[in-house]
């Protein structure tokens, strides 16, 4: 399913370009934009770890130039997908245990051969955009966005013909909001991402953001 939207998404982009543009057209907006990247926990406890895994986000705008300056203001809608191996257990826990919220994180103490947290947003970016007005622009974007969980998921494989799913993580902070960075020169661009928002609500388990590096394919 993934692999199915990733295709779309490629050949949106490709359709979009293929289209005769003037030299420094298509430098005027930057409405779409996909970016694909890893993302990371940091600031963990000592004994949770974390791979990053493929994720991308799509999302498309509007650009607004400050009269006939090179800056601009960006703001728009957008979609992500995101997937992180890690050795948290995130199964869910008898009522008598209380609630995953009051809990925290628990660590796995199993060999698994796959432990994924998944997690889909609907999106918000806004963004400062400088740019130059050139067939290759350079571009150096900085911005912010804020996000709401609309699916999670959680899947286990220890290996041994055992597997466990779960769905709609309530333990799970359905917001999340952060700072964004682009530059480079052309229509592809460094990304960055690093979430403010901690991973769960529990006021017990602070901590736990996520870092994201990758790359940014942008059109108009």
């Amino acid at each position: 399913m993934v692999v199915k939207r990733v295709k779309i998404l490629a050949m949106c982009l490709i359709g979009v370009q293929s289209f005769d543009v003037r030299a420094g057209d298509y430098v005027k907006s930057d409405r779409l934009i996909f970016d694909f990247y890893s993302p990371k926990w940091v600031n963990a406890p000592f004994n949770v770890n974390s791979e990053p895994t493929f994720s991308f986000t799509a999302s498309w705008g509007k650009d607004i130039p400050f009269n006939s300056s090179r800056f601009s203001f960006f703001y728009g809608l957008g979609y992500d997908f995101s997937k992180v191996n890690n050795n948290l257990n995130l199964k869910s826990v008898p009522a008598s245990e209380g609630a995953l919220r009051e809990m925290g994180i628990r660590v796995l103490n199993v060999p698994y051969s796959l432990n994924r947290l998944s997690t889909q947003y609907i999106e918000f970016p806004l963004e400062i955009r400088f740019r130059t007005q050139t067939k290759h622009p350079l571009r150096f974007y900085l911005g912010g966005k804020l996000g709401y969980m609309t699916r999670s998921s959680y899947n286990l494989d220890e290996g041994n013909g055992f597997t466990y799913k779960r769905k709609s993580l309530s333990e799970l902070d359905r917001l999340k909001y952060g700072t964004t960075l682009r530059f480079g020169c052309g229509m592809v661009n460094f990304y960055a991402y690093y979430g403010f928002n901690d991973l769960m609500s529990s006021e017990k388990q602070t901590g736990i953001n996520q870092l994201s590096f990758g790359f940014t394919l942008l059109a108009n």
